[in-house]
């Protein structure tokens, strides 16, 4: 049995009030006596005034009482629950996100199981729970199973063996990347929409992101929060490398650790280079403040990885990586028919410039692509960045050459289209990494290129015409001026050493192996080479490793493996590995993370839920569905006792109407 309504207990205070009415009330018998007893009246008025003594032989009183009492107990919503719910079809929404890795204990006579790494956690607590209900609640019912993840997850769809359902419970994951909280409920009311025999329940840890308007059933919905204690959580909230010379011999590491720890706690950072300990630090930590720590003369490696040691309960940010990057001089090659200063301009922003000078009148067709003296050889060696100054004959769109430019950033300046007016209008600069400094006042442009590539953005536009645009192809960074150097006076600005300074810096960024950080689930461009046969994500650290993690296939389509991939969804350290017919693998180091919002364990709100048809749900949040926590579903699978308690107040109020006919109020 449960209570819905504690705050009716106020109400018990008319009982003692009804008591002291009758304490404070005198009474008294009209009696013919002889006058030598009027003595007598004194000891009367003495007895007469007595409280404890007016409260002998009273069932009056005693009725009143019990009348209250039951009044009261009415206006508190009690309720006993029953067997099975009264829907025939229940709708379970698990909230399967990252918070759900946090450690938890058993309730009750819940048995404990453990996880990979030996602890319970919140989403087996949740596991249980819903198995219980299933078993206690859904006895002949259909059973529909709705997983948070990427995108909502059906995993059961009107199911009734209970053996399947048991095994899609076991066999829920946890999502750490941006988990769909509001489009999962969206699909359970859709699901429900036209029904009128069903129900909602959503299992959560509480930990949900705030919605502004609230989700609308046609059915009962109701909330089961899987809570406990406050999990104590330390975190990484970033980390990253500088270095401090070209060579990237000697390099600085900087973290922000955070804990939401209300008294300061000491934990131990543990940075590792190319997972070699390089330095160990004791750091103090509390939820009033961040700790910055600096790690200073760090030699080179490739994959940096930062981790923090210390009594915590939720993993999935305790450690983070970041990539070593050798600066040094870049490698450019640059095709041109004569331009000094492109030429300056790249050797002044600090790269090895490879001139190969271009005749571009060999490209009207006269010349036979089998012409010997037509091909031009490709330089030895490996280049950061190609740079195509003017049109460029079909030979460097073939053979070789189309496959050392498929690989390597572009650069294409008027390179490809057919000129057209230049319609005016004043530059628009948008912001990029290439734009930075950058206000083109002043410039002029004469004709321009009606090329409009696929792979990128504009970042210039002249009015509303786009000159420069911005991007990735096969997972490499591509540039393109859409207008011929020839036919501006860009050159003879002083943005123009900036602006190349920009696009070599932006065209060459992250030399190394590694590809960044993402988060779970995310989509990365990543590098393919034209002629990967097979490749794979193998996990190499974090949660991925140590859970075991088996490597799954990149993502393919009809024309070979697309070079925008998913990133795997459990965090760590992972490599994208490339094999060709040969057998040379190329491999790429790409960090995942969970969402930091998940590691704000001390949110406890859940989903804001309501009911648009007339009934004791309509304009219910979750705390109101939730006021009765030893049952998920006090609003469909219930017995109010008001009817029989109403019943039982009538009866005691008839009785003591006979009573009072009867004269025995005294």
């Amino acid at each position: 049995m449960g209570i819905q309504s504690w705050l009716s207990l106020w109400f018990g205070l008319a009982l003692p009030a009804i008591v002291l009415m009758y304490m404070f009330k005198r009474k008294y018998i009209d009696t013919t006596v002889p006058s030598h007893l009027l003595w007598d009246r004194v000891l009367r008025n003495l007895e007469a005034n007595r409280p404890w003594q007016k409260l002998q032989n009273r069932l009056l009183l005693w009725l009143q009482l019990l009348a209250a009492a039951v009044i009261i107990f009415a206006l508190m919503q009690p309720f006993v629950k029953v067997s099975g719910s009264g829907s025939q079809h229940i709708v379970i929404v698990a909230d399967t996100s990252g918070s759900m890795s946090a450690e938890a204990e058993p309730i009750g006579d819940l048995t404990k199981q453990k996880d990979d790494e030996g602890t319970y956690t919140r989403l087996d607590l949740l596991k249980e729970r819903i198995q219980a209900y299933v078993k206690d609640q859904g006895k002949g019912k259909d059973i529909t199973l709705l997983a948070i993840g990427p995108r909502p997850v059906t995993l059961l769809s009107r199911e009734g063996d209970r053996d399947a359902i048991q095994k899609a419970v076991d066999e829920m994951q946890i999502y750490y990347g941006q988990a769909s909280y509001r489009e999962t409920l969206s699909l359970a009311s859709a699901l429900t929409r036209e029904e009128t025999d069903a129900e909602v329940i959503v299992f959560t840890d509480g930990q949900w992101k705030e919605d502004p308007a609230q989700m609308v059933f046609n059915v009962p919905v109701s909330v089961e929060k899987i809570s406990g204690d406050l999990p104590l959580n330390y975190a990484v909230e970033q980390f990253g490398i500088s270095n401090k010379d070209a060579a990237g011999a000697s390099s600085t590491a900087i973290a922000v650790i955070s804990s939401n720890s209300a008294e300061p706690v000491t934990v131990e950072a543990n940075l590792y280079g190319d997972d070699k300990l390089l330095i160990t630090r004791e750091v103090e930590v509390q939820s009033s403040a961040k700790s910055t720590l600096s790690f200073d003369d760090i030699p080179f490696a490739e994959v940096y990885r930062l981790e923090i040691a210390g009594a915590d309960e939720y993993g999935a940010d305790n450690e983070s990586y970041a990539f070593g990057t050798k600066l040094g001089s870049s490698r450019v090659l640059l095709l041109t028919e004569g331009n000094m200063f492109l030429e300056k301009a790249l050797q002044l922003s600090g790269a090895e410039v490879t001139k190969i000078v271009v005749n571009s009148e060999s490209n009207g067709g006269a010349v036979e692509d089998s012409d010997p003296s037509n091909e031009v050889p490709v330089p030895e060696g490996d280049f950061d960045l190609i740079v195509m100054d003017g049109s460029m004959p079909d030979v460097f769109s073939k053979g070789e050459w189309a496959s050392l430019t498929a690989k390597t950033p572009l650069w294409t300046i008027g390179t490809q289209g057919t000129k057209k007016a230049n319609p005016g209008g004043n530059p628009v600069i948008a912001g990029h990494p290439v734009t930075s400094y950058i206000t083109l006042s002043g410039v002029y442009v004469g004709n321009l290129m009606d090329e409009q590539p696929m792979w990128g953005e504009p970042i210039i536009k002249f009015g509303d015409t786009p000159v420069v645009y911005a991007g990735k192809e096969g997972g490499h960074p591509r540039l393109s001026f859409g207008f011929s150097l020839q036919d501006s006076d860009l050159p003879l600005s002083s943005e123009f050493p900036v602006l190349v300074n920009n696009a070599l810096k932006w065209l060459t960024a992250g030399k190394g192996s590694g590809l960044g950080r993402y988060m779970a689930g995310a989509v990365a461009d990543i590098p393919i080479a034209a002629d990967t046969v097979k490749a794979v994500w193998v996990p190499k650290g974090g949660l991925a490793l140590k859970t075991d993690v088996a490597g799954t296939e990149a993502l393919r389509t009809d024309k070979g493996y697309s070079s925008a991939q998913t990133v795997p969804e459990m965090p760590g350290l992972y490599v994208f590995e490339q094999e060709n017919k040969a057998g040379e693998k190329i491999s790429y180091s790409l960090a995942v993370t969970s969402d930091p919002f998940e590691a704000e364990l001390s949110s406890d709100k859940g989903p804001l839920v309501s009911r648009s048809v007339d009934g004791q749900n309509e304009g219910e949040t979750d705390d109101e569905a939730t006021k009765s926590p030893e049952n998920a579903g006090t609003n469909a699978n219930v017995a109010s006792l008001i009817p029989w308690l109403a019943a039982l107040a009538l009866a005691v109020i008839v009785a003591e109407w006979g009573v009072y006919q009867r004269g025995r109020s005294i």
